[in-house]
Formats: C-alpha cells, sequence, structure tokens
C-alpha cells in the first residue's frame, strides 16, 4: 500500500505541473496538519480553512492535498513571504500553525528525488514546529453565500463581504478608496 504522503505527493505533483522542493515540503506539511486535526484525505472538507503565508510552489500543494480553493473561501492567503502556514477547523475552532524548521543551508545541495526521500523518512515532528494559535473569522470572510453586496458610488462596481468602505455615506471600494494595484489606461 503506498503511504499517504507518497500518494498526496503525487497527486500535489499533478496539480503544479511537476515535483519541485515546495510541492515536496508543502505536502508533508499539510499531511501532517490534517492528521493532526483528525481530517480525511481525499475528500471534500468543508470544515477546513487554511491561511497561507507565502504564495509559493508550497501553496500548490497545500490546495491539492486539502481541497480547498480561493473560490471556495477556504483559502485565505495572507503573504508574509513565510514558509507556514495555519489550518482551522471550523467545527472545533482548533488551528494550528505550522511552521518549517528545515535547515536550508544544511541540504542546500539535495536534489528534489533525495529530498522526497528525505521527507519521506523523516518524522514530521522533526520538519515542522506545531504552534497553536487562535484564529478569529469575520463572518463575512467565511466560506459560503455572500452576506453583504454594495455597489461603489465612484467606478459602479460590485463589491461584496463587506469589503468597502463608507465614506460621506456612500458606499466606495478599496481600490477607489486606496492606492489601487492597477490604473485603468
Amino acid at each position: 500500500m503506498v503511504n499517504v504522503y507518497e500518494e498526496q505527493l503525487e497527486k500535489a505533483g499533478k496539480f503544479h505541473g511537476d515535483i519541485c522542493g515546495g510541492i515536496v515540503s508543502g505536502t508533508k506539511m499539510t499531511v501532517y496538519a490534517l492528521e493532526l486535526l483528525g481530517m480525511e484525505f481525499n475528500k471534500k472538507n468543508k470544515d477546513l480553512i487554511v491561511f497561507l503565508e507565502i504564495d509559493r510552489c508550497m501553496s500548490d500543494a497545500v490546495q491539492a492535498v486539502t481541497g480547498c480553493s480561493l473560490g471556495k473561501r477556504s483559502l485565505k492567503l495572507v503573504n508574509y513571504g513565510r514558509f507556514a502556514a495555519s489550518f482551522y477547523k471550523i467545527s472545533t475552532k482548533e488551528a494550528i500553525r505550522l511552521v518549517s524548521k528545515d535547515d536550508k543551508e544544511k541540504y542546500k545541495d539535495e536534489t528534489t528525488k533525495e529530498k522526497i526521500e528525505r521527507y519521506k523518512n523523516t518524522p514530521s515532528d522533526e520538519l515542522f514546529e506545531v504552534q497553536p494559535v487562535e484564529i478569529k473569522i469575520p463572518e463575512e470572510d467565511m466560506p459560503g453565500k455572500p452576506i453583504d453586496q454594495a455597489t461603489c458610488s465612484v467606478c459602479g462596481e460590485r463589491i461584496m463581504d463587506g469589503k468597502h468602505k463608507f465614506i460621506n455615506g456612500q458606499a466606495i471600494c478599496k481600490s477607489c478608496s486606496d492606492e489601487s494595484y492597477y490604473k485603468i489606461k
């Protein structure tokens, strides 16, 4: 029987397009987190929200293994540029944050194949620090149907889930009220 890690690594590799270092360690981290939370693999799980702290390959491993996604509002990107993620079990409000303890300098010349073997044979608690955390999620950020909608009084676009501000009694989207990442030509 193929072990859970190898099975999930294959799944994450297919999702990502190849198996690289981030997929190897992201898969092991996610398998460990799901085991600690008592969650099942290869099933839709509406009882989990994951907060990613990086937008690199690891995030694809987390998405592939958990089935969480931005579109389902069960995957949240809080980009701190750190190899870490928090896993929140909705039903119990239990949350754990896993952080890589891997020594990048020690293994800088390691091939992906060698890393796969090392991760397969190394206990998860030697690779990741587990931190119990408390996460408060506003109702408008939970998975499910939108609870609020408004129309921006400046650009006229629809704003969902309370992501607007009121200025002088008018709903205004964050893009119009703050500096936007884009500028219309």
